[in-house]
């Protein structure tokens, strides 16, 4: 469109590249494709820090007169504009979806973050949402698969790091609390079974017995890595052939260690669980102190994971799960799903005094179908356990509070769902056909015509707009059949 021929289309007069442009706000206006961006988190966003000389390359736009501004850059150039053309409307963004979405997710955003954890910091999820408001105001009886099962409006997910030896005990009483609460949490274990110089190891009886009784209570567990090292992120991936038996990783310091591999974290760590631990398979990750290598995503897809959590929410300015990119890149993606921590209970001043703005980050992703992810340490149980009953307490009816792990095979699930609707010769009936190649409950679907009845074992919801399907068993088709309102 540059060339000229599609000025006049897209309602511009003349454009400017540049890597100087670091911020970007919406403005007030009653174009559909804004109607999810409410909060000021969202109006207004940074593309990167200015601490960088140069970030992502950027078109700003000088609009025609009429031209409708939906966006623009601090220098005040158009980001994003609308031109009516006939009975239709276009669209021209001055940026690319791989640069704001998925540069996010692999975390080479150019340091666009405004927090690093326990904000609300939807950086990337804009455009999502801009994507979603699209598609609703211009798509013909458009139907969407919600991100919550039930019919639900978001999910908190539970999780506990376990990486200290006095942190096993407390984490029965962590549980105790959530089974009252009508809630369960996934716990990630260290396997540290070396003593180095920053601390001893503790991988065995009477810590293994507590473990043991945790899986047993309901609880899900996952791996936390071996040495839980800051330098993780700068070990080399390793052979891939790495067993407790010849895998003798030893920290030196802060964020030194000799003998230890991405493979050797991932894999041992897995190895000892799923040994110790009757009807364990471990296919969760988290990484130690959050440090991430490049090498991540292949380490545990080789070694028979399927999910992540090592990224926070903030740092890649997204609060809803997505496939991990090999290598971090942007080729392809890695059969890895990242769920990344969106509150944790370290930050001063700490989880128990930080409860209420933790249920207004909650909230806000509820708002737009995104999970939160809570991070809670159980080295101690006595005001962390009670500050996570206060927020159970506090949350509304229609946010699930789960562990990570079940919510992942649904996302897993959904992720990887084949689904169609096709319209049949009467005009109020359609079919809609399902296929899960995994178990799944709780799939919902969300109409734009309201619905008169449904069929298949579906369940409609008193709104007439949502449905959810019956369990799905793997491999499985169900066709449920669709009569609209007249």
């Amino acid at each position: 469109m540059f060339w000229g021929g599609l000025q006049n289309l897209f309602g511009f007069r003349s454009f400017a590249p540049s890597r100087k442009r670091y911020h970007l706000a919406f403005t007030a206006t009653k174009d559909p494709v804004t109607k999810y961006l409410n909060r000021p988190e969202e109006r207004e966003t940074q593309l990167g820090s200015d601490h960088f000389p140069e970030i992502i390359w950027s078109n700003g736009y000088v609009p025609d007169p009429g031209a409708e501004v939906l966006a623009h850059f601090e220098d005040g150039s158009a980001a994003l504009l609308t031109n009516s053309v006939g009975k239709g409307k276009v669209y021209l963004l001055g940026l690319s979806l791989l640069d704001v979405v998925l540069r996010n997710q692999n975390n080479r955003d150019y340091e666009a973050q405004r927090h690093y954890v326990n904000a609300f910091e939807p950086g990337a999820d804009v455009w999502l949402l801009v994507l979603r408001a699209w598609y609703e105001a211009y798509g013909k009886d458009w139907v969407r698969l919600s991100t919550i099962p039930g019919g639900q409006r978001s999910a908190l997910l539970l999780s506990h790091d376990v990486d200290w030896e006095n942190s096993f005990a407390p984490g029965l009483d962590f549980a105790r609390i959530e089974k009252a609460n009508q809630a369960s949490s996934t716990f990630f274990i260290q396997t540290k079974y070396v003593d180095d110089a920053n601390s001893k190891a503790f991988f065995f009886a009477p810590k293994i017995d507590l473990l043991r009784q945790l899986k047993t209570s309901g609880s899900t567990v996952g791996s936390h890595s071996i040495i839980h090292s800051r330098g993780f992120n700068k070990f080399e991936l390793g052979s891939g052939y790495e067993t407790y038996s010849s895998y003798q990783p030893r920290g030196l310091g802060f964020d030194t260690a000799s003998g230890a591999t991405v493979f050797g974290e991932v894999r041992v760590s897995k190895e000892l669980l799923d040994g110790e631990i009757p009807g364990q398979d471990t296919i969760f990750f988290r990484a130690g102190h959050l440090r991430v290598p490049i090498s991540l995503p292949e380490a545990l897809e080789r070694s028979g994971y399927q999910f992540d959590s090592s990224f926070t929410a903030d740092d890649v300015l997204s609060n809803f799960p997505f496939a991990l990119p090999r290598d971090l890149g942007f080729e392809e993606d890695s059969e890895i799903y990242e769920f990344p921590v969106t509150i944790e209970d370290e930050e001063s001043p700490g989880f128990a005094k930080r409860v209420p703005q933790a249920l207004q980050v909650i909230l806000a992703n509820a708002e737009n179908g995104a999970v939160s992810v809570v991070l809670i340490h159980s080295n101690e149980s006595i005001l962390k356990a009670a500050a996570e009953q206060d927020l159970l307490r506090q949350l509304p009816s229609d946010i699930i509070k789960t562990d990570m792990l079940t919510f992942a095979k649904f996302w897993r699930a959904r992720d990887r769902l084949q689904w169609s609707l096709t319209a049949t010769s009467v005009p109020t009936e359609a079919v809609l056909q399902v296929k899960s190649a995994e178990p799944v409950t709780g799939l919902t679907f969300e109409f734009q015509r309201p619905i008169a009845t449904v069929t298949g074992g579906a369940t409609m919801f008193p709104d007439n707009r949502h449905i959810v399907l019956p369990e799905l068993a793997p491999g499985h088709s169900v066709s449920i059949h669709i009569n609209y309102l007249h």
